[in-house]
């Protein structure tokens, strides 16, 4: 049982550890916000992976790696399990600015994206950056990197665009 005394003791190791790793870090670990955008329901999975895939591009980006988590448990023995994936992207000027600012942030690189399947529709979401850290200059690179992954996700849950037929002349 804590008596007054330990309690008090064990609040102050407490709050010297926080001020500790605080120190240690020069900045206290920021919330991420959570941006999902659900796909319209007669978007395919894969139409949903190929439509980020571009965006990715488009927006200046390297994919560095894809986890094809859906599949791999499905292949373990799961044969109904939904679809899953996690996209990786990266820009190395971005990086390179990170990392100019302070390397403990490139923790939060490279980028990620999952697009996933929930209720038979096809969801896509990412961890935005964090806007609050104590680095001015990484907290306006970040409202930069948070608009584009943004809008990556909004591009690949557009709906599908049919082709228009050419009249003939």
């Amino acid at each position: 049982m804590l008596t007054g005394d330990r309690l008090f003791r064990l609040a102050v190791l407490l709050v010297l550890g926080l001020v500790l790793g605080i120190a240690a870090t020069g900045t206290i670990a920021a919330e991420r916000v959570r941006y999902e955008r659900i796909a319209p329901a007669e978007k395919a999975f894969v139409d949903v992976v190929l439509d980020l895939e571009q965006a990715i591009g488009q927006h200046n980006f390297a994919i560095t790696a894809r986890n094809e988590i859906g599949d791999a448990i499905r292949r373990r023995g799961h044969p109904n399990f939904a679809d899953a994936t996690i996209v990786h992207f990266c820009n190395l000027e971005y990086a390179r600015r990170v990392i100019d600012i302070d390397p403990n942030y490139l923790l939060y690189m490279p980028c990620r994206i999952a697009v996933f399947e929930q209720a038979q529709r096809v969801h896509v979401a990412s961890l935005l950056l964090p806007l609050d850290t104590g680095a001015p200059g990484f907290n306006t690179l970040a409202e930069t990197i948070n608009r584009q992954i943004r809008e990556i996700i909004d591009a690949s849950t557009m709906p599908i665009v049919a082709p228009v037929a050419r009249r003939a002349r």
